[in-house]
């Protein structure tokens, strides 16, 4: 598959931001974030059997001008991050590449497309997550049969996943024409978790420079219900959902890996950091751009006694603890001792995450409608830095899961039979 870039611009604002706005203080929230880029993607198949160049040509011109409008209301990203605490509103843009690929959109989704083919959908700019300035890199990439994979490479300095739907609900509305859709951003944020300049900060995603691989798998709908539906979940009277069983997997299934590769983690705690959602508690408006999630820790024993249903309890307790009245406790300036001292305990030696695990699940991605049809399929590209799973919906309330692990625990995780036994690797998206 080849990957040709046919031109690369910035994109601006169709409104100048207003001189009271050019400088955005960043949260003491996106203060503590590795300024590194996420890709996520939207695959469009083309359904129009009109005239390929013209089809091309209007899409690409529609994206371009919608994209423009978006920015207006989504100011900062048109700027460029400036230091651990401002981001310059100067409305330099966004930079949009577009290409074209030598293949055939439902050709490349029915096949298994690996990571590594993936990835050259990617922007070279924001491979392997470099420490760029822009805040949204955007590549287009259109296949020869008009089909179109949207690359929208989000900077995590202001973007979380909830921040990225909410700009791609706002882009797709105003594409559609449909006003009545069109996002509202709140920037409360800022004011609700004000920086802390003299916060010393180790982020408790401490990289290093082992080799990591990404491998997805897939848990369609009838597995998760064998899996919510093992006796010791019932009896245990409150439900669990879809994210804490399938994570509860997931999380003893890499254990066991790690263990396999390294003896010595029999002797210390495997724990997760469990990445929760601050919006909609302590009222928090749910359309709040920015950083607003929170890295909760659970923690187990490798053993082989160590039942399912206890690794459900620990993501539950965790879940549980980031409540109401967690978050109003370390809102506004009060809150400011106790984000002290989470960040001391987060930077001590004794506490290391063995692994991460975030999920973008019931966000509406597979709504997000340019006006040409819904997407079939949404792909976020792990970075392959930490031990790290993303979770997002599939089709008729199936779940993906993309995991990246070293390349000795992946050669462990991926044969692993309690996991093959509810989840299918690398399937073809269609």
């Amino acid at each position: 598959m080849v990957v040709q870039i046919v031109s690369k611009e910035n994109i601006v604002p169709a409104a100048p931001t207003p001189d009271s706005l050019k400088t955005y203080k960043l949260s003491v929230l996106d203060q503590t974030q590795v300024k590194l880029y996420v890709p996520l993607m939207l695959f469009y198949l083309n359904s129009n059997s009109g005239d390929l160049d013209s089809f091309i040509s209007d899409k690409s011109e529609l994206l371009k001008k919608s994209l423009s409008e978006s920015l207006t209301r989504f100011y900062p990203l048109a700027g460029k991050v400036r230091d651990d605490f401002h981001i310059d509103c100067n409305d330099e843009g966004v930079l949009y590449i577009e290409t074209r690929v030598d293949c055939s959109l439902l050709d490349f989704l029915s096949q298994s497309p690996g990571d590594e083919t993936i990835n050259r959908l990617v922007p070279e700019e924001a491979r392997d997550s470099p420490m760029g300035n822009y805040l949204l890199i955007i590549q287009v990439n259109i296949f020869s049969c008009g089909g179109i994979a949207i690359c929208t490479c989000i900077s995590h300095k202001f973007m979380d996943g909830t921040t990225y739907t909410l700009f791609m609900k706002d882009w797709t509305a105003v594409a559609r024409g449909s006003s009545s859709e069109i996002v509202n951003p709140s920037f409360i944020v800022p004011s609700l978790f004000p920086q802390i300049p003299s916060l010393s900060f180790k982020s408790p995603m401490s990289f290093s420079n082992i080799k990591f691989v990404s491998q997805r798998f897939v848990f369609d709908s009838l597995k998760i219900a064998a899996l919510k539906a093992q006796p010791k979940l019932l009896s245990s009277g409150s439900e669990s959902s879809r994210f804490e069983v399938i994570t509860a997997l997931l999380w003893k299934c890499a254990a066991k890996a790690a263990c396999k590769s390294d003896d010595d983690s029999l002797e210390k705690p495997f724990n997760l950091g469990v990445i929760t959602n601050l919006r909609g508690k302590n009222c928090i408006p749910k359309n709040s751009v920015g950083n607003l999630i929170w890295p909760g820790l659970a923690q187990c024993q490798l053993s082989p006694e160590l039942e399912h249903k206890t690794l459900v309890d620990q993501i539950k307790e965790c879940k549980s603890g980031t409540n109401d009245e967690f978050v109003e406790a370390i809102t506004g300036d009060a809150g400011t001792l106790v984000l002290l001292n989470v960040a001391k305990l987060m930077s001590c030696d004794e506490i290391s995450f063995s692994l991460w695990i975030t999920s973008m699940c019931n966000m509406g991605l597979y709504e997000l409608d340019f006006g040409w049809g819904k997407p079939v399929w949404f792909y976020y590209c792990n970075l392959k830095l930490v031990n790290f799973i993303s979770l997002c919906d599939i089709g008729a309330g199936g779940i993906q899961a993309v995991v990246s692990l070293s390349e000795e625990e992946m050669a462990v995780f991926e044969n692993d039979p309690d996991l093959l036994a509810f989840a299918s690797v690398n399937p073809a998206p269609l």
